[in-house]
């Protein structure tokens, strides 16, 4: 199984949608972490086909958009937030911890701008940072989870336009 990554469009989607036209067709489903909930509604309705999962941001206003979701795939449990109520930018223990209490096997959050994986805990940590606004000096970036055989991988790649994506070694 393999899950599209997106966080931090922040009302940009144009780089996301060229994501999806490139390889949507090869993922199994496809997940917006927060701000802004509008662009996950824009690019569900252009990708009708793939099954799409979302949460609020600290941007994001829409009445019925959850601040977290828990999402079963491939035989393990995701837990899907924007990360602001877990304050990531101090910690990422804090999430850690509050997603073990949720059951989760891995937490997808964003926030920060900045991707950030880390499989070396109870809970995988997975940040695919910014798809469109960038904090760390780099190019955009998305993410890409595979999960096979009961095994999770995160792979954090970067968005260069029109030219290949690469994945970010960290």
């Amino acid at each position: 199984m393999k899950i599209l990554v997106f966080s931090d469009s922040h009302g940009y989607p144009e780089n996301a949608c060229h994501v999806l036209r490139r390889i949507g067709g090869k993922m199994d489903m496809v997940f917006h972490l927060g701000d802004h909930d509008t662009d996950a509604i824009a690019l569900q309705r252009e990708f009708p086909c793939l099954p799409f999962h979302f949460v609020k941001g600290n941007n994001d206003y829409l009445p019925d958009t959850p601040l977290n979701k828990l999402v079963r795939a491939g035989g393990k449990t995701l837990l899907l937030c924007h990360g602001h109520k877990q304050q990531v930018h101090y910690n990422p223990n804090t999430i850690g911890y509050w997603a073990e209490e949720q059951g989760a096997d891995v937490v997808l959050f964003g926030h920060t701008h900045i991707p950030f994986s880390d499989s070396n805990g109870r809970v995988m940590l997975f940040n695919p940072g910014s798809i469109s606004l960038p904090r760390d000096g780099g190019p955009p970036t998305f993410g890409i989870l595979t999960i096979e055989n009961g095994r999770i991988e995160g792979a954090i790649m970067e968005y260069w336009g029109e030219k290949p994506f690469h994945r970010k070694v960290r």
